[in-house]
């Protein structure tokens, strides 16, 4: 079982942090480049997601206290943990995904985005022409 070969602590923060595996994979590249501040266009073309998939994405790590915002000309993000415990799981996280990506990948849990596709089905969305 691939969740015997993670510790509780990495299990814990990709549960809290990753709703998908788009967006776990983003989180990884904006861990490891911790230098590099991202807009949603580079992050779109890091992962291979549209925009407004990837600008989700950073909101919701901004939300989770993972990302630091700038506002300019674009909004840009950069990893910036609120607290030193939050940046060491993130760190520990990194690690552990370096050494066994498919464990890691494994932890994200298909049913919940099945179910969160499911309920997006039923939002009223400005754009939509109908």
């Amino acid at each position: 079982m691939p969740q015997a070969n993670v510790s509780p602590p990495v299990r814990a923060f990709v549960a809290a942090h990753a709703r998908t595996l788009d967006e776990l994979q983003l989180l990884m590249a904006i861990i490891q480049s911790a230098d590099r501040s991202w807009d949603a266009s580079a992050a779109a073309r890091e992962v291979g997601l549209a925009e407004a998939d990837a600008r989700a994405a950073l909101e919701h790590l901004a939300a989770c206290n993972l990302l630091d915002i700038r506002i300019g000309e674009n909004l840009r993000y950069q990893f910036r943990p609120g607290t030193p415990q939050l940046r060491e799981a993130a760190l520990s996280a990194l690690e552990a995904y370096r050494q066994r990506p498919l464990d890691i990948a494994r932890l994200v849990q298909p049913e919940h985005r099945s179910l969160r596709d499911f309920a997006d089905a039923f939002r009223i969305r400005h754009d939509d022409d109908r």
